[in-house]
Order: C-alpha cells, then structure tokens, then sequence
C-alpha cells in the first residue's frame, strides 16, 4: 500500500571508498496510522499516532552507532520532536579507527573538529545537515550544529534572545553569554557560557508556551542562576527586557544603572556603570506582549515595570521618567 514517507533512517558502513548500505528503516502514515517498514521484513503497523514517540521507543529508528554512517530523511511532522527521539548509545570510546577507511575517516571525522573536540564520534546527517552530539539537560543528544560557533553551539533558528553581560570593572572583563531559540520547530533550546569556563549543558525542553519559556529562561534560568537569586536581580532583567523591546536598546549596551538603583548596604552583581548588559531580540510583536504579560503575572514590582513601558503617562510610567532624568542628570555630574 501507498502511504506517506514521514521518516528514513539508513546506516552505512565507511570500511569502503563509498558508503555501503547495512541497514533502512522507514516509517509511513496511512491517514491516522504509522506503519513502520524495513528492506528485509513486512509492513507492520504501529500504535498510537506520535511518529517522534515511535522512533524514540524503537532503537532502530532511533540510535545512531559509532562506526557508522547515518543519513536520516525527516519531514516536517518527523523532524519536529527528533531531538528527543534519536540517541548515540557507547560514548566516543566505543569508535574503532581501524573500522574505517582513509577516505570515510577523512571525510566525516577529520573534517568534524568540533565533534573530535567533544570526543562524541557519530556521523548523522538530517536532511542533508550534520547533526553532532551535545551534552544536553536530556542527556547526550543530537542536534544540528551552528557553524559559526566553532562546534559548541546547536543552531538556533530562530534565535529569539541572546543576553550578553561584561562587567567593565573587572580584571579580566569576559564576556557571559547565553542565547535562547528553536532547534526545530518544536524543541525550545537554551545555551550559556561564562567566561573562562566550559559551555553549560545545552537546555532542552519540548515546545509549549513560548513566552513563558522566555520569561523562565531570562529571569530564573541563564545567567540569572549565576548571579542573582533575589526579587532586586528579577526587576533588573526585566527592565532590560523592556528596554530591548519598547525603548529602542534592542542589541545595544545598557549600563547596569539604568536597569535598577544601586542599593548600597546590599548591592546585588551587574548594578553599576561598569555593569553592561546586551539583549538582542528577535521576536514579533504579538510575542512580545505575551512575555509582558508574564512577566506582569510574576509579582506586583514587575507588574509596576510592565505598565511603565505600556503606558508612559501612568503613575509607573511619571516614577520611571523622573528616575530616569535623574539618572542622566547624576551621570553628568560625575
């Protein structure tokens, strides 16, 4: 019977010059049901209606083997959730060197810095694009790769926020950075790496409400487990978020001073002139909204920012301009 080809995964062997096939599975949808197929058995049918569900309890669809070649075919409704579906059983220790030839080894591992440097050894391509393993807050997972992070970011597409915070005052002055997007169109992912150390677990969740994802990433996930765990470094991120997107600061610096006045028996981290903070967004409007309205539901203070930024002739509104001017009249005095 005809059916719709959802998902191919095929494993080849790199002994040879040229790939040679070992092993296809497939699996179809005829109306509202899947049928799995492989080159050597029947058809069979399969429970439920999830394709994502069925590859991850059935390895064949699912694992991808060292000393291998795995190419997988997804279409839309395959690929969404195939981040949490797929796995690389065996670590990099489980790679044989000696079970690939010149070519195969030159062309999909030497070539793959970035996977060598993980020392997670699979070769899985989606769609044509190379999937390395991350370490991941699911476990070790594959996901497709950005190329302009030398090898240990995934791709996020879109990117919807990238936070960046450099405290100017300090001795080495690095840069902490952490970025939250899509991998695929319905897995919501969140990277983050502080200066001079290795990049965090990349975050991995399945796609739900997208604003509150956002609103748990900025204000209790990325940098903010670092530095702040009190209502004062809440407020702080979320006037930033404001800035970026009503006030015109989107992808630019914004000093820590502008954000939130300095308490000075209590000061929290990232308050000063020195303190820069960066957030570049890239979300349309009807999202934007959303993630003030989360915010607003997340305590009376953050409600107070939100309606300073919606309505500026608003009591909020009147207390933030004259903190502001004031702001600006202390910077100039300095």
């Amino acid at each position: 019977m005809d059916g719709e080809l959802v998902y191919e995964i095929a494993r080849y062997s790199p002994r040879g010059h040229d790939e040679r096939l070992l092993e296809r599975a497939q699996v179809l949808r005829r109306g509202e049901m899947l049928w799995r197929r492989s080159a050597d058995g029947p058809e069979v049918a399969c429970p439920g209606s999830d394709v994502a569900a069925l590859i991850n309890a059935d390895p064949t669809l699912s694992e991808v083997h060292p000393n291998e070649v795995t190419r997988v075919q997804a279409n839309q409704e395959s690929l969404r959730n195939l981040p949490l579906a797929l796995f690389a059983p065996g670590g990099g220790e489980a790679v044989d060197r000696s079970l690939w030839s010149e070519d195969m080894w030159e062309k999909h591992i030497e070539e793959a810095e970035s996977a060598q440097e993980r020392g997670m050894h699979r070769v899985l391509y989606v769609n044509g694009t190379r999937w390395p393993v991350f370490s991941t807050s699911q476990g070790e997972r594959l996901l497709p790769e950005d190329p302009d992070s030398w090898g240990t970011e995934p791709l996020l597409s879109p990117k919807w926020g990238e936070l960046r915070f450099t405290e100017t005052a300090s001795r080495t002055s690095g840069t902490d950075q952490t970025t939250i997007g899509l991998v695929t169109s319905g897995v919501v992912a969140c990277t983050t790496s502080f200066d001079e150390s290795e990049p965090e677990d990349v975050k991995l969740e399945r796609r739900g409400d997208d604003a509150a994802a956002f609103v748990d990433w900025l204000l209790d996930g990325s940098l903010s487990t670092e530095f702040f765990d009190s209502p004062l470094g809440k407020e702080l991120l979320a006037q930033l978020f404001v800035e970026a997107s009503t006030e015109g600061h989107n992808g630019e610096v914004v000093p820590g001073s502008r954000l939130i006045e300095a308490d000075q028996e209590n000061p929290i981290f990232g308050c000063y002139d020195s303190s820069e903070w960066t957030l570049h967004l890239a979300l349309e409007p009807p999202m934007v909204d959303a993630i003030l309205d989360v915010l607003a539901d997340r305590s009376p203070r953050l409600a107070e920012i939100v309606e300073a930024a919606r309505n500026p002739e608003s009591p909020a509104g009147l207390a933030r301009k004259a903190w502001l001017k004031q702001w600006e009249q202390d910077r100039e005095a300095a």
